[in-house]
């Protein structure tokens, strides 16, 4: 299969699979005389593991080494269900911090009413407590926004 029917029929970029390439996830695939890459059916295979395991949360380093492992003759899936359980134990510490925060905004605004219209801009954030759930100037919500970029 050509990159651009690989790419379509996955839902990714030509770019993802030329990356995953550059970085090693998927040996370079055969080329046609031309020069087009051409993806065999074992390594579109390859490359959807790599999209299921992302999507459970496994970064690529960590893919990487499932893959070498996998190539190596051991089983990976002691690494994999290890990494899980860390994504896991991850999201319930975020889960905590989104619970506590969604307090403190509902406190916040069952509060507004008192603040009023005053204040330099809007009296309800001036004369908010620091919230205890946001770690400096960012609250959960923004955080998970730049990580994600």
């Amino acid at each position: 299969m050509l990159a651009g029917n690989v790419a379509k029929s996955l839902g990714i970029g030509v770019q993802t699979l030329h990356y995953y390439e550059r970085e090693g996830l998927i040996p370079a695939p055969a080329r046609s005389e031309s020069g087009y890459r051409l993806y065999s059916p074992e390594l579109v295979e390859r490359v959807q593991f790599i999209r299921k395991a992302q999507g459970l949360g496994l970064p690529l380093d960590e893919v990487k080494d499932v893959l070498r492992l996998a190539e190596q003759g051991s089983s990976p899936c002691g690494r994999v269900q290890a990494a899980l359980a860390d994504k896991l134990r991850e999201v319930d510490e975020r889960l905590r911090e989104l619970r506590s925060f969604r307090n403190e905004l509902a406190n916040l605004i069952q509060e507004a009413s008192s603040h009023g219209q005053n204040g330099q801009v809007c009296a309800i954030v001036e004369e908010a407590a620091p919230l205890r759930s946001v770690h400096a100037t960012t609250s959960p919500l923004t955080m998970r926004r730049s990580r994600a970029r």
